[in-house]
């Protein structure tokens, strides 16, 4: 999740699985898919003013059922896009992969929560993973502090002097990734990826990013 680490192509996703969970017809997936390869030469690297575009093709073809998506100005896509972008942006480059884009797409879906089918956020987080890892079962250490760093990034923790956890305002939220891995790890360097899921779904620290109440 995140980085450059993806194993797979955009094509070698399972296309229709996340059609289904970003309520996008899987045509138009595959022609945004299409044009961009097209527009970046085989490069698959996009920077922000590509990025803003693809983001908003996508935005205003999301639909359940018939109804469209919200409404939201191009200033207001722009700026979401933005943040996102410099969020996934690792290195400095001011370059993503197709499929970094299509993973922070899935993940900051605009309709929070479950969708009709069913899936949850934790799903589309599930998901991701899959396509990123070669041990499916596992998380290795590695992934580990790529995802946790890449949570606390997200969440802007970072910057945060004083941040504290849902349930307990004087208790700093510790985002030191190796805080909460050795509370996952027996010792072996991984952690099988069921209880990895459910501890950064459920935990203090991180439920925030899963659970739509508390969006």
């Amino acid at each position: 999740m995140g980085g450059r680490s993806s194993k797979k192509t955009f094509t070698e996703w399972d296309l229709i699985k996340y059609s289904n969970m970003t309520n996008i017809p899987l045509p138009t997936v595959e022609n945004i898919y299409k044009d961009f390869i097209t527009a970046t030469g085989n490069t698959n690297k996009m920077d922000k003013n590509e990025f803003r575009r693809l983001y908003k093709q996508m935005y205003m073809n999301c639909q359940y059922g018939n109804t469209p998506a919200p409404f939201l100005n191009d200033h207001d896509i722009e700026k979401m896009s933005d943040h996102v972008f410099e969020i996934y942006d690792y290195d400095g480059s001011g370059k993503l992969t197709f499929e970094e884009f299509a993973e922070i797409y899935l993940m900051l879906n605009h309709y929070a929560g479950t969708t009709p089918d069913g899936l949850t956020r934790r799903d589309r987080f599930n998901y991701i993973l899959d396509q990123y890892d070669t041990t499916p079962e596992f998380i290795t250490c590695e992934r580990g502090q790529q995802i946790f760093n890449y949570l606390n990034r997200y969440n802007n923790w970072p910057n945060l002097n004083m941040a504290t956890s849902n349930n307990d305002s004087s208790k700093p939220v510790i985002n030191n990734w190796e805080y909460h891995w050795n509370k996952l790890d027996d010792g072996t360097g991984r952690v099988e990826k069921d209880k990895f899921l459910d501890y950064i779904t459920k935990s203090n620290d991180y439920k925030r990013y899963f659970d739509p109440k508390l969006i």
